[in-house]
């Protein structure tokens, strides 16, 4: 049975096709990240702005039409962080509802670190052992600390690498005082997550931001996502990396190799999300892998559905 699924993030829409093959394991045909940006002029206030959710839609009414030109069935359109926060999320969902006669599902944060922990576990070597997993997107920041099957803790915190540009990056590039302000923020939110401890752990890592951290680092280009799944970099790596990044305006960053230019104005926010959290638990590297919570969720119904 060939289907396919939609994700719709704060900063993307995602889009997979996939089936069983013979030996039942996943087989994906066709992926594809879209930078949507319906989160555009959301933050503070928490609301969709027409312009954005007219985007959105067309970018659904596209990835509807190729799912039925590849006869995929279509099993679920879900959302995370972005119509979680949305005073005004009705708007959007009522307006596919009534255009599709499709129901999206709003997942909860800890269901979303849910899908992000079975997608990450592929890349870790020795399942029996405690490890953890972050998934930093544009609205939210997901934490899990699990072995094998088992999640031992998870939680979602709202920070995300396009939330926290729209709510403190004032100036191109962003000014020192701009990045204490998102540094103290995530701070303030990691000090209130008490029961979670990653120290010790390995890191894997998914998401938009470690994604493209992984591209830029290893300069493959920002589509060719698998060619960096299970590579590792190292925290002093990356402070490099975040070192030069910030001295560079937008429309130097978008000439980056492994880059994708919708991402250059919120890839600094993203990246400090990841620092802030290896400080804090003493962490040296990160695993990356290049599937995620969309990945988890196909994964988990095909087998699911095979009984």
């Amino acid at each position: 049975m060939r289907v396919s699924a939609i994700e719709i993030g704060t900063n993307s829409t995602k889009f997979i096709i996939a089936e069983l093959n013979e030996k039942g394991s996943v087989e994906v045909i066709s992926r594809t990240s879209t930078v949507n940006r319906l989160s555009s002029g959301m933050y503070p206030e928490n609301n969709l702005k027409p312009e954005a959710v007219e985007k959105g839609i067309e970018i659904i009414d596209n990835l509807i039409k190729e799912s039925n030109a590849q006869g995929a069935k279509l099993i679920s359109i879900f959302s995370t962080s972005v119509l979680r926060d949305a005073g005004n999320k009705e708007v959007f969902l009522n307006k596919i509802k009534e255009l599709y006669d499709i129901d999206i599902n709003v997942i909860s944060g800890e269901e979303e670190a849910h899908l992000a922990y079975m997608a990450c576990r592929e890349v870790v070597e020795n399942k029996s052992q405690k490890f953890s997993v972050i998934d930093i997107g544009g609205g939210s920041t997901e934490i899990i600390v699990g072995n094998g099957n088992d999640i031992a803790g998870k939680t979602s915190l709202d920070v995300g690498a396009v939330r926290l540009t729209e709510m403190f990056v004032r100036h191109d590039p962003a000014e020192d005082s701009e990045l204490e302000k998102i540094t103290a923020y995530i701070e303030k939110q990691l000090d209130e997550m008490n029961s979670m401890d990653l120290r010790g752990l390995q890191l894997v890592g998914t998401g938009g931001t470690i994604k493209t951290l992984g591209t830029l680092f290893f300069q493959k280009e920002y589509s060719k996502e698998k060619s960096i799944n299970g590579k590792v970099i190292k925290k002093y790596e990356i402070e490099l990396l975040f070192a030069m990044l910030k001295l560079l305006n937008i429309e130097s960053k978008k000439k980056l190799t492994g880059l994708n230019p919708k991402r250059a104005d919120v890839i600094i926010s993203g990246i400090r999300i990841l620092l802030s959290i290896m400080n804090k638990f003493g962490t040296e590297e990160i695993k990356i892998s290049s599937q995620g919570v969309l990945e988890g969720f196909i994964a988990e119904y095909l087998h699911t559905a095979k009984g």
